[in-house]
């Protein structure tokens, strides 16, 4: 157990927090342009969504636009900015999210990859090559997601072909006796698809792992997850609670302690540059994080030290400090993603070895000691192991 205990200290290295960087600027990025997008598809006004959020709305619970809406008892709710969206826009949106996730797998394999050579005995493994890797296996994100995609068309044919007819006048009656008689049959499609919803979490869960440590292709990525949910699904639970704990623990840790750092770099430019404040505070003032559910909002407002995003007295720029502020306000930016570059490296590094605990229970396999000259699935059918 202790190299799970262990595993936030091996998630804080260079390599890993600069991987996790760049696959983040390239999710966000892209998630940022998309949402605009959306917002503009919408006919919404973008340049007040940017005053209000910056860099990365939420439009499933950001209020951009207030409309109230009377219910019964005199009260009243906030719509937010998704009700406001058309059906493009909730597309435009929703491919920026997936592009956001894949950006986040593929920065899971590079991590992973990073920390099974390390464990195998190469902690100086390349930086290029661990990301080379990880786009060339990033593929399976979407190979993955279409292998969903097509069973559910298949379970939505099939009921189509059941139903689908009785909109001919006349045919209404006959198509409800098929529907009857086959309605088990589609229950157990509707099933599967479920399942497959089950399997594709697993997939997301410890694809990344799956593909570095075992060489796995798409069809050993859903085995495994299948396999864990039906063999291991308690072991999963427990070590998914304990890394998660670990995670939350060291995450906090480490924000709280590099935004004092920021504090107190801050202050000491102060002390010896008194005008310093001139381009620092209304940095500050720019920079908002994004609007957030309450828990999480609870949770960045208990780590991240208040002073830091809402100083008391915040001086009047001119339009040169105001510039400076700006180029300044990047800087915030790059330390927030600092910090999720360590929570996404905690992620993966800690799932790469409650993977390798797993596999070793259920099948013997040690992934730390051993390399495949096989894919998973030519193992099981009972070719070679190692090498």
């Amino acid at each position: 157990m202790r190299d799970v205990w262990n595993y936030p200290l091996n998630a804080l290295t260079v390599k890993k927090l600069a991987l996790s960087f760049v696959f983040l600027v390239v999710g966000l990025g892209v998630y940022s342009a998309l949402t605009y997008a959306a917002y503009y598809l919408s006919g919404l006004d973008i340049s007040r969504v940017w005053n209000l959020h910056h860099l990365f709305p939420v439009p499933l619970w950001a209020k951009s636009f207030p409309v109230y809406v009377a219910e019964r008892g005199g009260k009243f709710l906030l719509e937010t900015d998704w009700s406001k969206f058309g059906t493009l826009s909730r597309a435009v949106w929703s491919f920026g999210v997936l592009l956001l996730l894949w950006a986040y797998f593929t920065a899971g394999i590079g991590v992973s990859k990073l920390e099974l050579e390390s464990q195998r005995g190469d902690p100086f493994y390349p930086l290029p090559s661990a990301i080379k890797e990880a786009i060339k296996r990033s593929g399976l994100f979407w190979t993955t997601a279409l292998v969903l995609i097509g069973v559910g068309i298949v379970v939505l044919v099939v009921h189509a072909l059941t139903s689908v007819w009785g909109r001919v006048p006349g045919l209404f009656y006959p198509a409800v006796v098929v529907i009857l008689l086959t309605f088990g049959f589609l229950v157990l499609l509707s099933l599967l698809l479920i399942y497959m919803l089950v399997g594709w979490a697993f997939v997301l869960i410890y694809g990344p792992a799956v593909s570095v440590s075992m060489e796995g292709d798409t069809f050993d990525l859903y085995y495994e997850g299948f396999s864990i949910f039906n063999e291991k699904l308690h072991r999963f639970v427990l070590y998914e609670v304990w890394i998660y704990s670990l995670k939350v623990v060291a995450f906090s840790i480490f924000t709280f302690a590099l935004f004092k750092a920021v504090r107190l770099s801050a202050r000491i430019l102060e002390f010896l540059l008194p005008r310093f404040k001139f381009v620092y505070y209304p940095a500050l003032f720019h920079f908002t994080l994004p609007q957030l559910p309450y828990p999480v909002a609870y949770y960045l407002a208990f780590i991240l030290p208040m002073d830091v995003y809402a100083p008391t007295n915040t001086p009047v720029p001119t339009s040169t400090t105001y510039a400076f502020s700006l180029v300044f306000d990047v800087w915030m930016l790059v330390f927030l993603l600092v910090a999720l570059s360590y929570w996404t490296s905690l992620t993966w590094t800690g799932r790469l070895h409650t993977y390798a605990r797993i596999l070793k229970e259920k099948d013997g396999i040690d992934i730390f000691k051993v390399r495949p000259v096989a894919s998973l699935s030519e193992v099981r059918d009972g070719g070679e192991e190692v090498r």
